[in-house]
């Protein structure tokens, strides 16, 4: 697929609106890209996990930390890219 359809160059009412379609495409492609690097808790298009589903990888990952494998906890705040704050918050939550 080309960068660009028509003549965007061209001097007339139909490339002005080709060079409109071809930058307001480039802008919708470039909110992916800015608003997966903000989200927390999931990737864009992806299905979201039930509560019942997050309660039982949260066990599950607690069950490893506390038999002296932290490392499926520490993974999962690592891959969510969680702050510190973020990390006792989630956990508070959790164990209620």
């Amino acid at each position: 697929m080309p960068d660009e359809f028509g003549t965007p160059e061209a001097r007339d009412a139909t490339a002005m609106h080709e060079k409109t379609v071809q930058e307001a495409a480039e802008y919708a492609a470039s909110l992916d890209q800015a608003v997966k690097e903000d989200l927390l808790n999931r990737p864009l298009g992806s299905v979201k996990v039930t509560p019942e589903q997050r309660k039982q990888e949260w066990e599950i990952n607690l069950q490893a930390a506390e038999a002296g494998d932290p490392s499926l906890l520490a993974k999962y705040y690592v891959d969510n890219k969680a702050t510190v704050e973020q990390m006792i918050k989630h956990a508070k939550g959790m164990l209620k």
